[in-house]
């Protein structure tokens, strides 16, 4: 209280007004126990966190306890003329009490206590609310606004029935460090409303939750009443930098001209509020991060530009602060390109991979915690100082230690809000952001290493109270050099390599010319000693044809090297032997490596019970049981026909189906194709009766068709889920074909069912593949089993029914109210959902339908929102163990209130939807699934 005192007149003497909280009527929950002639009404929770109760403004209790409060505060703190309160704010209840009514009570309540007081009011959400606008005495009413800035926020004056109000901003959520503001939108924002005539806007609001971040936003803000219209930016910030660094510096300008460009010119409709680099996320590979609205290179340069500032200019505490802090912004914006690459080498089981990408990981966060530990307005630990210098005891020590370890990680026991006041700060970052990430990566790897599907949970609420509570003393003063660790940020090492071929099929004898490219990724500085080796099997000649090694590769560079490889002429055809290629760079104890690599077909020629087609470059081989084939083609869409094929003729007769298993598949692209093709003549390029069944990289299952017989592919359906080794399987009735996938040969989804004009009494069918390499040039490579006639699967589904409604459901996680039954309660509304956080790459719902059914159909309805989609892996099995692929979803098309219908010709008690990815966020969401089937007797 007396700390509270001190404030209050210190700002009253320096002629400012201190906003003191007012009185609308919060009370305790049990206040009614006491008080029985009190009307309060409960609140529910925020955040599972309960509210306290609202005493009633209009019953005569309140009247009396608010006079009390006012009077008691005045002789605390004393008098002011501005006094806060936000009357059911964020959700709050105002059950039967008049809000109209309770509003001039609340109001009536201040000025009884304080005449000439100003209600202060925050224009949030919904708040001021109508009613209370309406009610209450405007002219004693000024709403500090703090949404100015968002694109849907046009006209205050007329929202706020003309009272007077600040433009605001809150352009920051629990005091994240992260750089970035809407300055842009400021700028023109508040001059045009400012000008319009009759505006009862005064002044501006500035409320960022924490305000030891973005020190060029406040000074800008806090600048916009006093500039006579919108301010040259570019000008605004030359001079800033002047000012900030004692004297002109060109790359200071330089500096600050970028930071304008990206992180301050931060488009209206973009969230701030919430963005922060991975590191302080709670671990996860799905993580993305709120998006950046600039290019992480193009933000990298202004690290760059201060780093040569002059050193007569680079001794003051600000150069210091700017330096450490755009340097850490570049390591938390290169999180978000790393995450992926560790997500990717996990979902391949790539152990080696894995482990060199997590331990790199690792290394930054450790440099980004030296860095943070150079300058003291990023250590976590001046703050713990100041916290125990407050205790008498040591045992408060050891409370207010806990308490302010707990709010920037837990912040609240038993809420959501875990994290809500992350920031990288020293301590923070090196000890209890680390620490999770390690046990996080240990968990994958053991998981990798075990087999398993999914590693054991972790309970990170349980991580963050050991960490708070264990009275861990941080460094309170700055230690190291800011220059130097921020050096080592612009210098940190960035590349990949990539490999192609010219050809993936070679004959023994013959030669194919590989070709690496490893690229710097950093785009500041040069990658140092950088060499290129290719690794072939044994036997097999190896020849560079450039040089493979560069003392350096400028930012941003490439170095190219090709190697001739030449087959031992006694390599039996149908092999497929790797090519590898390590990039190696760096100096000293920081060489890094990076592997790619690439697999040829040894060609030879197709079984002699097939014929070969190819309007592309191919090589065929005979492989156990079957065919291998090498090809390249740009596509298979249109008048764009290239493919290769082993077929027979007249292989697939009226009333018949085919099957083949592509049992491995060497994709050059998402659409690369491998499977059965089907045409009146596939000899004759334009030959009606066209189609086929394949698999693809990137989007599961495709059946594409001949729609108008010009023998052109013109049509096309597909089924997400599906990689080799997949059933493919196609079938003709009459002009109809139908394309089906089947991941164990017993349980088959219906791709796509087609008229396919022209289609004669029997068709020439056969093995396909066509690399649809338009983008990438480089073949694909397929190994394929001869196609053998299959019995039919196909039942009649039309009277089928709904089994999947209410049936016992249950999901790897879900979120708070998300639960697993919403997905199967009837509802196909976005509301209530079903939601899993896709930590470990993916998540999964299951549903018990109660015994084996016969299964036509399933439709998977997620969460529709504009251009958001999702993509997931349907499964089914008979025992809840042992699963099979049904089909899923891959691609960008917006999810709709349709679904996805999955047609089947299958059996199953237990469904599994195995969520994959969501272009919105880390969770993945259903709103219902239904599944139409008859149960087996």
């Amino acid at each position: 209280m007396e700390l509270g005192r001190r404030m209050a007149d210190r700002l009253r003497s320096l002629g400012m007004v201190p906003v003191l909280p007012g009185y609308f009527g919060t009370v305790p929950a049990d206040f009614k126990s006491r008080n029985a002639a009190a009307n309060t009404i409960p609140q529910g929770t925020w955040n599972k966190l309960e509210r306290p109760h609202w005493l009633d403004p209009t019953n005569a209790v309140f009247a009396r306890v608010a006079a009390k409060f006012y009077q008691v505060q005045a002789e605390l703190f004393g008098d002011s003329t501005m006094y806060k309160m936000d009357l059911l704010h964020e959700g709050g209840k105002a059950g039967t009490v008049d809000v109209a009514a309770a509003s001039k009570a609340v109001q009536r309540a201040l000025n009884t206590a304080h005449p000439k007081a100003l209600w202060t009011i925050l224009g949030w959400q919904a708040n001021p609310l109508p009613a209370t606008l309406q009610a209450i005495d405007r002219s004693k009413m000024f709403i500090v606004d703090g949404i100015s800035e968002e694109p849907g926020i046009t006209d205050r004056d007329k929202d706020f029935f003309g009272t007077g109000y600040a433009f605001g901003t809150i352009w920051n959520f629990g005091g994240h460090f992260n750089l970035g503001a809407r300055l842009t939108v400021w700028n023109e924002k508040f001059h045009a409303w400012r000008n319009k005539a009759g505006t009862a806007m005064n002044g501006i609001a500035l409320m960022p939750e924490a305000i030891d971040n973005n020190p060029a936003a406040v000074a800008f803000f806090a600048d916009l009443p006093w500039q006579d219209g919108p301010a040259d930016l570019r000008q605004w910030f030359d001079e800033y930098a002047t000012a900030r660094y004692g004297g002109d510096d060109p790359h200071a300008r330089a500096a600050w001209r970028i930071l304008l460009d990206t992180v301050y010119s931060w488009p209206a409709g973009a969230d701030t509020r919430h963005v922060t680099g991975l590191y302080d996320d709670e671990p996860g590979l799905a993580n993305t991060g709120y998006p950046l609205q600039y290019d992480i290179a193009a933000f990298d340069r202004a690290l760059d530009e201060l780093l040569q500032v002059d050193p007569a200019l680079r001794g003051s505490g600000a150069y210091r602060y700017d330096l450490v802090d755009v340097a850490r912004q570049v390591l938390a914006n290169h999180s978000r390109l790393e995450l992926p690459q560790i997500r990717a080498a996990y979902r391949a089981k790539d152990l080696g991979r894995f482990e060199r990408l997590t331990g790199q990981w690792m290394d930054r966060m450790r440099l980004m915690d030296r860095l943070l530990g150079t300058d003291p307005n990023f250590l976590l630990g001046t703050w713990q100082a100041e916290a125990r210098r407050q205790a008498a005891t040591p045992a408060e020590a050891a409370v207010l230690d806990r308490n302010l370890k707990s709010l920037v990680t837990l912040w609240a026991t038993g809420t959501d809000l875990q994290d809500y006041a992350r920031r990288e700060m020293n301590g923070l970052v090196g000890q209890y952001y680390a620490k999770r990430w390690q046990l996080f990566f240990d968990s994958l790897k053991a998981a990798l290493g075990a087999g398993k599907e999914y590693p054991d949970p972790i309970d990170w609420q349980a991580v963050a109270r050991e960490w708070a509570g264990a009275g861990t003393e941080l460094a309170a003063e700055p230690g190291g050099d800011a220059y130097l660790e921020a050096s080592r940020v612009a210098a940190l090492s960035q590349g990949a390599v990539t490999v192609g071929t010219d050809r993936k099929g070679v004959k023994p004898g013959g030669t194919v010319c590989v070709t690496a490219t490893f690229a710097n990724g950093n785009t500041l500085r040069p990658a140092e000693n950088v060499a290129v080796r290719l690794d072939a099997p044994d036997g097999y000649q190896v020849q560079p044809a450039s040089p493979v090694t560069a003392g350096q590769v400028e930012p941003g560079g490439t170095l190219t090297a090709t190697w001739t490889v030449t087959v031992p002429a006694a390599e039996a055809p149908g092999g497929s032997p790797e090519l590898g290629v390590t990039a190696s760079w760096g100096a000293g104890d920081d060489v890094r490596q990076d592997r790619a690599a690439t697999r040829l077909l040894i060609a030879g020629a197709a079984p002699s019970s097939y014929r070969t087609m190819s309007s592309t470059q191919a090589e065929f081989a005979p492989a156990s049981g079957g065919v291998a084939i090498a090809a390249g083609g740009a596509d298979l869409w249109r008048a764009t026909n290239e493919l290769a094929a082993a077929y027979r003729k007249d292989a697939l007769a009226d009333g018949k189906q085919l099957t083949s298993t592509v049992q491995r598949q060497d994709g050059a692209a998402d659409w690369t194709r491998s499977g059965l093709v089907v045409g009146n003549d596939l000899a004759v390029p334009g030959s009606t009766g066209y189609a086929n069944i394949a698999v693809t990289p990137g989007r599961g299952c495709v059946f594409g068709w001949d729609s108008d017989g010009d023998g052109q592919l013109d049509s096309y359906r597909e089924a997400g889920g599906f990689a080799p080794p997949v059933r493919v399987r196609i079938g003709k009735s009459g002009d109809r074909l139908t394309g089906s996938c089947s991941s164990d040969g017993k349980n088959w989804a219906v791709i796509g069912s087609a008229r396919v004009p022209g289609a004669g009494a029997a068709l020439d069918a056969g093995l396909f593949v066509s690399a649809a390499n338009r983008h990438t040039g480089q073949e694909a490579i397929a190994v394929l089993t001869d196609p053998v006639a299959a019995a039919s699967t196909a039942r009649d589904g039309s009277r089928d029914t709904v089994q999947s409604l209410r049936k016992p459901v249950k999901a790897l996680s879900s979120e708070p109210n998300r639960n697993p039954e919403y997905a199967n309660d009837g509802d196909r509304d976005n509301s209530p959902y079903f939601s899993s956080q896709m930590d470990w790459d993916t998540t999964w719902w299951r549903i018990d339908l109660g015994a084996v059914n016969d299964l036509s159909r399933v439709n998977v309805r997620t969460y529709v929102s504009g251009e958001r989609y999702y993509e997931y892996r349907l499964e089914g099995s008979l025992n809840g163990t042992a699963w099979y692929t049904l089909g899923g979803r891959r691609g960008t098309r917006a999810a709709t209130d349709a679904g996805d219908t999955i047609t089947l010709e299958a059996r199953a008690r237990y469904l599994r939807v195995v969520g994959t990815y969501n272009s919105a966020n880390l969770a993945f969401h259903l709103t219902e699934v239904s599944a139409y089937g008859t149960p087996r007797s």
